[in-house]
């Protein structure tokens, strides 16, 4: 290993910034400048109101008769410290950003040393010498997937250099091999590792204290509220600062939108820069493979935190959740037909992703700090560095590693579990064996090339569906009816329906944007209508395509029973025409449940909501609910449906079809009844969801 970080030192250089970088450094120097100029006008005129505040407190003070002490000389005093102590706080409000602390969450952190850890410490002093940067204050384990170095964020590091801390998420070391893990930690010193880059960490502390100035600021507005109720006069004056703080926010927040998107612009760049950096140290297949390890990783990740809330309630927990990681993987590896290497690792190519569709509207993203894979795959190859690969695991860096991984899933799992209760553990070979079921359970038959995946069965015009000819059915076959090209056509069909949806609300303006690209020509907004009107002819030849194929796929799978044993191919058309019902019934409880989760969801999320103007609210949830009883009194009587419902659900849904909820009682939302509205919806949508994609997978099955 020495030697593959020797060479690397060897052969560093120092990557020049590109010229889009030093210019969208100048553009937000600039942007920095011109807030400060704002800023400082807004603290002189601060500035003279406090001081008028001052004189008219101290004024009002002195004016107040000391002897004899009567209610107009207390009322004054009063009054007088009340101007001065608002006129104060008018400064503190643009000033108190320098005494802003950023509380650092170190719950889920696991310190770590070169001394515990010293092939790691070596690596990293290896990457940290290449990139010519300092070696981190602290070194931390995280758990996610990810690596990140990071520091505190005041006013007064601006002025001397602050001692950083790297963050390196197990997750990230669970996806890549040694030299894919030292793209990544490379990457993250790469945006310290030069002076143009420093000046970019500037930026960065610049506009961190801009945000707090502007939208933390829960303790000036509690120390305003708690004087304010002290005494009328207080709140009266409360009234006049707050109004005036406010105007000044509005300009400040102005100002922070022209920054900040500006500020996103150099990030963009930053990120540019560091990978270049990065490049240099481990090479261009390293950091390919990074990324797209990364990208398929972190989908899995994420699945698993998902699955930690379901198995607490169960008792159950995963005693090594990276373990469970790695598993998934691999599961996911095989049923994708992507091979492994030699240490178990993903070999994700071209092929892998030529196979998904994606939009053909790109809109500029001003808020977007990273680029995209493809744009940062395309530097890689035309860097074009080569280096050679370790190709080992990156635990291989580590000592002790499952007893990392166990302390970190244990760190993970806390949030979730009881104290006093006793979880028993999961084992992984369980938990994957039972995913693999539920996947197979619910994947439509191969025979069909994911032609009825992820859609509903077609709804045929036709009243009767009729046996088709022998000429006809000479012609035809599951491999050509369900061939790879009309698969790609069907999938690029829902994709135009998308992106027509996405132009008519740049059109309507819901989408607020000064352009877009459409098959990588840029169009106006103004252009929206058009673009759109040409994709909707395109749409309605496909929608007629699709029409007339999901027709004949139909008949064809009929004729072949039909002419086997047409009583049997007479019970599956009404099969069919009660699966399309059960789709019906299930769109309609979807909308319902959508309503219900955004009704539910407004009503505890907006401010400042009083009885009076909550109560639309929970009208809607009287309305929807009344819908939801009517799907559920019919479910009820489907056997295939109800056989899924456990008992506690039984028992909710028969309270919530026996008694009629209001949700509200006087004052107090009736959180139980709500709750139980929450529960009973989402769990019966999802149950009956799932229901019918295995009542479509056994119909698409029988008529194989």
């Amino acid at each position: 290993m020495s030697s593959f970080f020797s060479a690397s030192s060897e052969n560093s250089t120092t990557v020049p910034p590109a010229g889009s970088f030093r210019l969208q450094v100048l553009k937000m120097m600039g942007s920095i400048l011109l807030f400060f100029i704002t800023y400082g006008l807004l603290l002189i005129y601060a500035g003279i109101l406090a001081a008028i505040f001052l004189w008219a407190g101290v004024s009002l003070i002195m004016f107040a008769p000391l002897h004899p002490i009567t209610i107009l000389s207390i009322f004054l005093f009063i009054a007088g410290l009340g101007i001065i102590f608002m006129g104060i706080m008018q400064v503190l409000f643009l000033i108190k950003f320098l005494f802003t602390r950023q509380h650092q969450d170190l719950s889920l952190r696991i310190p770590i040393t070169r001394k515990e850890q010293p092939a790691l410490f070596d690596c990293l002093q290896q990457i940290a010498r290449s990139t010519k940067t300092r070696f981190p204050k602290k070194v931390y384990l995280a758990p996610g997937v990810n690596a990140a170095v990071i520091y505190p964020v005041k006013f007064l590091n601006m002025f001397w250099p602050v001692g950083k801390k790297l963050e390196i998420g197990l997750g990230l070391v669970n996806s890549l091999n040694v030299s894919e893990f030292s793209m990544a930690i490379a990457h993250e010193f790469g945006h310290f590792s030069q002076r143009s880059m420093k000046l970019a960490s500037y930026v960065y502390t610049v506009n961190r204290m801009i945000y707090n100035m502007l939208y933390e600021n829960q303790s000036w507005h509690k120390t305003m509220s708690w004087i304010s109720s002290r005494w009328i006069v207080f709140a009266l004056l409360a009234r006049i600062n707050l109004r005036i703080v406010s105007d000044i926010q509005k300009a400040l927040r102005l100002m922070y939108g022209m920054v900040n998107r500006q500020y996103m612009r150099l990030r963009r760049e930053m990120e540019f820069h560091a990978d270049a950096v990065a490049l240099t140290v481990a090479g261009t297949d390293a950091a390919i493979s990074a990324m797209r390890r990364l990208e398929i990783s972190g989908f899995f990740y994420e699945h698993c935190l998902l699955q930690l809330p379901e198995m607490a309630r169960q008792q159950r927990r995963f005693g090594n959740i990276y373990e469970v990681h790695r598993s998934l993987i691999r599961l996911y590896a095989s049923q994708h037909e992507i091979a492994l290497d030699a240490h178990q690792l993903p070999l994700v190519t071209d092929n892998y992703f030529s196979s998904f569709l994606l939009s053909r509207i790109q809109l500029p993203d001003q808020w977007a700090t990273h680029p995209s894979r493809q744009e940062r795959e395309q530097r890689y190859m035309a860097a074009n560095i080569r280096k050679a690969i370790k190709g080992e695991s990156a635990w291989h860096l580590f000592q002790h590693a499952e007893e990392l991984q166990e302390r970190m899933s244990s760190l993970l799992s806390q949030s979730f579990i009881q104290p006093s209760a006793e979880y028993v553990p999961y084992p992984v070979e369980n938990f994957i064996a039972e995913t693999a079921t539920r996947i197979k359970d619910y994947s439509m038959p191969a025979i069909f090339n994911e032609y009825y995946d992820n859609r509903p069965l077609p709804i045929l015009p036709e009243g009767n569906i009729t046996p088709l000819s022998d000429e006809q059915m000479a012609t035809l076959s599951v491999s050509t009816l369900y061939a790879e090209n009309k698969v790609q056509r069907l999938r690029a069909y829902f994709r135009d329906m998308q992106d027509a949806d996405t132009l008519h609300a740049i059109q309507e303006g819901h989408i607020k944007t000064r352009y877009f690209e459409f098959e990588g020509k840029q169009y106006p907004v103004t252009a929206a209508g058009k673009v759109r009107a040409k994709l909707q002819s395109s749409i309605r030849q496909d929608t007629e395509w699709l029409l007339a194929h999901d027709t004949l796929a139909i008949k064809y799978h009929y004729t072949i029973i039909f002419k086997k044993d047409p009583a049997y191919a007479q019970k599956l058309l009404e099969q069919y025409h009660t699966l399309l019902e059960h789709q019906a019934t299930c769109w309609q409880l979807n909308d319902i449940v959508a309503r219900i989760l955004h009704t539910i969801s407004s009503l505890f999320s907006e401010q400042g909501l009083t009885v009076v103007s909550a109560q639309p609210y929970f009208d809607s949830l009287v309305d929807e609910g009344a819908l939801l009883k009517k799907i559920l009194l019919r479910l009820k009587q489907i056997p295939e449906v109800t056989t899924g419902w456990e008992k506690t659900l039984q028992e909710k849904i028969s309270h919530f079809l026996r008694y009629n909820y209001n949700y509200i009682n006087g004052n107090e939302p009736i959180m139980e009844e709500i709750t139980n509205l929450h529960e009973i919806s989402t769990t019966v949508m999802d149950q009956y969801n799932n229901c019918i994609i295995l009542m479509k997978k056994a119909w698409l099955e029988a008529v194989l």
